[in-house]
């Protein structure tokens, strides 16, 4: 388990344990063959554009796989994850902390969490001032109208082929 929720934070790569581009059977197969229970659940995404659904695996309540086409391209870690990124932040750290570590990061009053640009994002406990998620995924997130067209899933299942 320690494998897993202490996993380097690997912004456009993924976490120690899981490396974007890995499919969601072979991570159901790893988990499995763990002995380590998961929920998975299905976002069909109907009305977007491509209405192409995405796949959700939860394990240990603190980290959430998250699938496309069967192609893992974004990680969300929370609770009692305890890997960190390079520059020492992780879940707990304070707010002024983070902004001390990283000085790319921009709030987002849209989606109300920060963005840096280094490629992760993070969601701030309003109680606490500190960090109560991280996410990282694929660069090709970075931006919105070429991820959702989805021609960059081929590049990642050819990587694993």
């Amino acid at each position: 388990m320690d494998q897993y929720l202490k996993s380097k934070i690997i912004p456009f790569k993924g976490i120690e344990a899981f490396c974007f581009g890995k499919t969601l059977t072979e991570v159901r197969t790893e988990l499995k063959d763990r002995k380590i229970h998961f929920n998975q659940s299905v976002d069909p995404h109907k009305g977007c554009t491509p209405e192409i659904p995405w796949t959700y695996i939860s394990v240990f309540e603190s980290i959430t796989l998250c699938f496309v086409e069967d192609v893992l391209f974004e990680i969300v870690l929370e609770n009692k994850y305890e890997g960190k990124l390079d520059n020492g932040i992780g879940i707990g750290t304070y707010l002024k902390d983070v902004e001390s570590a990283d000085y790319t990061i921009k709030y987002n009053e849209d989606d109300e969490d920060y963005i840096s640009e280094a490629g992760y994002w993070f969601e701030i406990n309003p109680d606490t001032d500190k960090v109560s998620s991280i996410t990282v995924y694929v660069p090709e997130a970075d931006d919105s109208t070429l991820f959702f067209k989805y021609d960059w899933i081929e590049k990642y299942k050819n990587i694993n082929s």
